[in-house]
Order: structure tokens, then sequence, then C-alpha cells
């Protein structure tokens, strides 16, 4: 998840756009302010005219950067079937209207810039769920937790957390901790791991974050080394494993962000420990976003999640 990385594959994610939808004509975006820790941050509630209450509302964790994605999220559920009921947590200090293109340091406000490390991320978001006034009425596994890229690491953390949680599904992150992904890459040859980087120097930097681990003057990879010490080196497999609730995971095998042994490795977890509710979904070939070739695949998984939340059988079953 590194920022050049992330951020081109988070806008590919969210350009995927059906043009022609029929429920769009009837979804609405309201924008609303909530201050949280102290800070404002906008949140929105992506919603049909005539909410489906037989599905659970769900609640989106967006990946990393400071780029606005409010715009974004119609054609994100475009394909998602009547009856949408989505709300999303704008990081604090993000510009309407901001590409998040170049320097983060120049790019992003300083609000964000101080605020951008996992655990402030999973205490806003939980904060989210208890004071925003919908989700707060919400009971026990009586919503959905949906997070990709960055997102999608921080999202088990959240719902490990929160009971009102039943649904976790995550895209484009596996259960890996980030900096062995990053050596495994540079091991593979994995540009810019292992050019203009190696595993040497990685290893090398790692050791100046862990023993600088609230600085936010020094950078790697576009990011604060705070912001890596909160997630290089946590393992998120046995917040999994903890987890009884409903859980997909979904990758692209050519990944250029999240190795696809992140993904193997809750695969694998998983099929030696049966009884867990948990689906695996591989798009060979699939990058970060899910693409494979032309095919956008994102817009499909995500429409899908309403089959998975009513329990059909093959909710994700593609070519």
């Amino acid at each position: 998840m590194n920022s050049r990385l992330s951020r081109t594959a988070l806008a590919l994610i969210f350009s995927a756009a059906c043009a022609s939808n029929a429920a769009w004509a009837e979804r609405r975006l309201d924008e609303s302010h909530i201050i949280i820790d102290g800070q404002t941050h906008r949140y929105f509630h992506l919603h049909d005219e005539t909410i489906d209450r037989s599905l659970p509302a769900i609640v989106l964790i967006d990946g990393s950067g400071c780029r606005d994605q409010s715009g974004r999220l119609q054609a994100f559920f475009g394909k998602y079937p009547p009856g949408l009921d989505l709300y999303f947590l704008e990081k604090p200090g993000i510009v309407q209207g901001a590409t998040g293109e170049g320097d983060p340091g120049k790019a992003c406000t300083p609000e964000y810039l101080k605020a951008d490390y996992a655990q402030q991320r999973i205490a806003d978001t939980l904060a989210f769920l208890e004071q925003e006034p919908q989700l707060r009425q919400h009971g026990r596994h009586s919503l959905a937790l949906v997070g990709f890229s960055e997102g999608g690491k921080i999202a088990p953390y959240v719902a490990q957390a929160n009971d009102k949680i039943g649904w976790l599904a995550t895209g484009g992150a596996g259960a890996m901790r980030q900096g062995d992904g990053f050596l495994l890459f540079a091991d593979h040859g994995v540009a810019p791991y292992a050019k203009p980087y190696s595993r040497r120097m990685l290893m090398r930097e790692f050791a100046a974050i862990a023993k600088n681990p609230d600085d936010l003057d020094h950078a790697f990879f576009g990011h604060s080394y705070k912001y890596w010490n909160s997630h290089l080196f946590d393992d998120p497999l046995p917040i999994w494993a903890a987890l009884d609730i409903h859980k997909v995971a979904a990758m692209g095998s050519k990944d250029e962000s999240e190795p696809i042994e992140a993904g193997y490795r809750l695969r694998d977890y998983f099929a030696a420990h049966p009884g867990h509710d948990f689906q695996f979904v591989e798009y060979k070939g699939g990058a970060h976003n899910l693409k494979v070739g032309d095919k956008n695949n994102l817009q499909d998984f995500v429409a899908n999640l309403a089959k998975w939340f009513r329990g059909e059988p093959n909710p994700f079953a593609h070519d």
C-alpha cells in the first residue's frame, strides 16, 4: 500500500462506472458532518429511496491517500441491487475535490497527515458506529463492514472491537504483516520493492521506523514513519481467526500492492480450521483493483455482496 501504488489502484477501483444503471435514478448521496475526537469529518449516506431492510446496512472503509472519494461512491456501487443503505466516513482533513496526486506532504492537509495512521482510523470508525444517529441504533451482528486496500487492513480490527458487525468483506487485502509482504515482493523482483529498493534497504528502513514509531517528519513510500509503524508489523491473521461472523476476502492473483500469498494465508488457515463462515475469492490475473485485462470485477464483487448477505450459494462465482 505505498502511496504511488495505492492511490493509483484506488483511482482505478472507483473509476469503473456503469453509465446507465436504473437504480441510480432513485439513489441519493446525502452529506453530513460529525465530530470525532475533536476532528470534523464529512460522512456520506448513499441510499435508495426504498431501503431493503432484509439486507444489512453497509459501512465502507476506503484505502490510503487523501483523495476525495465521495464523487465515486455512485460508480463504485453502480451494480448493487436496489435497496442500498451505505455509510462512508471520510478521513479528517480531506479537501472537497482533492485528487491526492503528488507528494502527500504537499497534496494532503496537515490535519490529514496528523491522523494518518491505523490506530486513529480504527478509533474513528468505532466512534462513527456509536455516534452516527442511524448506526448507533443498530444491534449485534446487524451491519456489514466493507474495506478495500488499506481499508481491508483496518476493517477486521473494527469488526473485532464492535459486535454490531455481522459481515466482513475485504478486497485487495489479505492477512500478512505488511512488512513481510514488501520483503516478499523484493524477493520476487517486484518494483519498487526490488528496484530501486531491495530487501536489505527495506530492512534498514523498517528498523528506523521501529526505532522512531511516532515520527511524523520522516517519510517512506510517501507516508510518515508513524503511519508505517502502525501498518508494517502487526499480524492480522489472529484477528481474522477470532471473528465469529460471516467473512469474505477477494484478491487478484497479480495484486501489485498486496501479495496474493497474503490472501492464500487466509484461505489456507480457514481450510485447516473448518467451522468458520469464510470465503476466499481469487481473480486469476487480477490486479489490486480486481481488474483482469479489460474486465472490471470489482463492481460485480460489490453487487454480489447482496447475494452473500442473503446466504445464496456461490454468490461470488465468476469466469
